[in-house]
Order: structure tokens, then sequence, then C-alpha cells
């Protein structure tokens, strides 16, 4: 066990934050619409993904829909999505009275399955929306020639992927519109907040008039020629994230040195594997730390019991996403009322996801701020999961039930440590 040591902090921050938290309280314009902070940053941060421009937003899941909308997909229209990723990108369709269309993931990088989207194309198909799942970028050159090719819209849903990666161009840059998420557990983080970045001006032009109550930029206030949204991000959470972005670029270095090591070390055990990444990325944004396992070479420890493990081993740890099949609003068909124009219904749950189904059962996600900590402390992962394999042979006939499995497993594990 670590005894007593622990983790970075996350949210991490320091005098940069409060001393623009300062400038923003004492301007008196703690509005988007009246002050310049949020928009400056949206700006530098676009230049840091290699896009034109870059709009400050409430949150992730506004951004999703807002470029779904700036991009005119509406009700009657579908929207591929990958069964692996949070119900945001899914709900985003929803949002704009447009269905989602789950495919999915390829079981290696748990990304989109270009062959499986260009096959759930129908003449209904106005956009696919990709996952860059946990920083491992999909296929940015099949997707962006896809929906070239097919006259679709590209969202790029890169909630996880601040500073990846591909062919020297930041994700997000490749589609219509690049979709970043700032909530707390993010990469960078203002508690809330969201970013859509372009290099297309008249689409920049929609999506700011769509999270802008409907407006023209540069107009009357109450002049309104479409339908829109407050989707303003605050000048509080642009300071925020100004001194996170600053930071960034060496938080995300260290990342990945720890994430390289801990793949080098991992393949010494049987039984794990590792989210495979392109070898066509860059650079490598570590939102998690994915780890599959094989129960049989754990004493068919389950993946459950396998976490409280890890736990009681001080590994700070998320389960999965589910497969977007097996989400119960999807497979009971929780929302029919916001599709209309004739749209035919899709059965989510008698649907077969292999690939992500699987995964969502296997996969555990380790925290990103376990890899910001030094070397060696980083290495308490590897000897925790070889403890846990040492001892669960000895423990897990013996167990009753889950609780007793790991109490045993915590045990028997103190007593090689």
């Amino acid at each position: 066990m670590r005894k007593g040591k622990a983790w970075p902090r996350w949210p991490q921050w320091d005098e940069s934050e409060r001393t623009l938290l300062g400038e923003v309280l004492e301007s008196g314009r703690w509005s988007r619409s009246r002050g310049e902070v949020a928009d400056r940053w949206a700006g530098e941060f676009a230049a840091f993904q290699n896009a034109t421009h870059g709009l400050a937003l409430t949150n992730g899941t506004h951004t999703l829909e807002a470029a779904l909308a700036a991009c005119g997909v509406g009700e009657g229209d579908e929207v591929i999505v990958p069964a692996l990723t949070f119900v945001a990108t899914a709900t985003a369709a929803l949002a704009v009275n447009a269905t989602p269309v789950v495919v999915d993931v390829n079981p290696k990088t748990l990304c989109i399955d270009p062959a499986a989207a260009e096959a759930a194309i129908t003449e209904r198909t106005a956009a696919i929306a990709i996952v860059h799942t946990a920083g491992a970028a999909c296929d940015l050159d099949a997707l962006p020639a896809l929906c070239e090719r097919r006259k679709l819209a590209l969202i790029e849903d890169s909630a996880h992927a601040h500073g990846t990666r591909w062919r020297g161009r930041g994700a997000g840059s490749f589609g219509s519109f690049g979709s970043f998420s700032f909530e707390a557990h993010k990469l960078m983080t203002a508690g809330e907040g969201g970013a859509l970045i372009t290099s297309d001006d008249g689409l920049r032009a929609k999506a700011l008039s769509y999270l802008n109550c409907g407006r023209v930029e540069g107009g009357h206030g109450y002049h309104h020629p479409g339908y829109g949204s407050n989707m303003r991000m605050t000048e509080w959470q642009g300071a925020v994230l100004q001194a996170q972005l600053h930071r960034y670029p060496e938080q995300q270095r260290i990342r990945e040195e720890r994430a390289e090591l801990l793949d080098t070390e991992l393949a010494t055990l049987e039984g794990l594997d590792t989210q495979a990444g392109d070898p066509r990325m860059d650079s490598r944004a570590r939102y998690a730390y994915l780890l599959r396992y094989d129960p049989e070479r754990f004493a068919g420890l389950g993946p459950r019991d396998f976490e409280r493990a890890l736990a009681a081993e001080g590994i700070e740890l998320s389960a999965s996403y589910p497969s977007l099949n097996q989400v119960e609003m999807f497979r009971a068909g929780n929302f029919s009322p916001r599709l209309r124009g004739g749209a035919p219904r899709i059965e989510y749950g008698a649907q077969s996801l292999p690939h992500a189904e699987h995964a969502a059962e296997r996969t555990l996600w380790l925290a990103h701020r376990m890899l910001l900590a030094e070397p060696d402390d980083v290495l308490d992962i590897v000897r925790a999961c070889a403890r846990i394999q040492a001892n669960a042979a000895k423990v897990a006939g013996r167990a009753r039930g889950p609780r007793a499995l790991v109490r045993r497993l915590g045990a028997a594990a103190r007593r090689t440590s």
C-alpha cells in the first residue's frame, strides 16, 4: 500500500488563478457580454489546438448541442455516435431533435470504428460525432475523409483530448467543430466550462448566434434573427482557464512520461492490457489511464471486485462508461417525444455492440492526477496490480461475496507487502 502517501491534488491552482480572478473582480465586468477575458482565453485555446476561432461556453454538453445546431442538424436527421462515451455525446443530438445512431468501437483504441460508422450512414445521416476516448485520437485520416466524401458534418468530441495531436494538428481542428469540456475532472478545469473551436468563419458565426440567444454579432441586443439559447461562459471561468492553459503543457509532458512508464512496467504482468494509441499521434492527452484485465489471470476476480481491491491499495479509479445501448434512457426509449418528423424508432436495447460492451465490463479508468506523481509513486500502481494478482488465487475460492473477498484480499496483500 502507499502507506500514507497522497496522490497529487486535483484541481491544481496557484497565484495565477488568484491574480486573474482578482482582475475580473476589480473590473466589474463579470459577464462575457461586457468583458474580454473569456473570449481572449478561447482564442488562445483554439490556437493551442491549431484552429482559427474559439468560443467560450457554459459546459461541454452545450458545446455539442451548439455545434450540431450550427451545422444545421435538426428534426428528422440522424447523428452517428460511438457506443462508448458519456451520454452527452448522444443527448446533444436529441437536444436538436435529431436521432442518435449508436455504433461500435475499435477494440484496441476504444474510439469509434470508421467502418462501423460508414456502414450506419443512411439518407437521414447529417453528422458523425466522434470521441477521442481518454485522450486517444480517433482515426483522423479516415473519418474526415469519410465525412467529406459523404457530405456530413464531423463533430469532434474532444472532452478528453486537450493537447492531443495527430500528424502535427490538434484534436478538434479536423472536423466542422471541436468540442471541449472543462468540468471539474477534466485536464483543464474551471469547475464547469466548454469551448468550441473551428476554422470556418461561417460556422463560427452560426455557433456564436446560437450560444448568445440567437443574436447577431455586433447587432442590437433585442435583435434575434434565429433561435438560440444562453450558453455564455462567465469571465470568472475564463480567468481560471487562462491560468490553467498556461500551466497545461508541462502537466501534459509529465502525464505522457508517466503513462509510458506504466505501459512498459504493466506489460510484465500477464492478463493486463492498456488502451492502444495510434502511432500517427504526435502527443496524447491522458484524461485517464485505461487498464484492461483478464479475470482468468486473476483467479476469476470480477471487475467490481478488482476495482475495490485496487481502491484498498490506494489506487484512485472510476468505472468505465456503460455502452450506450445499455443505458436505461436508451434501452427504454425514454426520449421519444423529442423525436419528430417521422424518424424511425431505434431499439437500442436490442443492439449488439460487442466491443463497447466488453470494454465497459473489463476496462478500469485510473485518475489522471496520479500521472502527475513522481515516477516511483506511479509505479505503486504496478506493485498494487502485482500484489492483487499474487494473492487473488489464495482468497477467491474462499470468498463468500464481494465484500468478504476484498477484505481477505486486502489482508493477504498487506501480509506480502
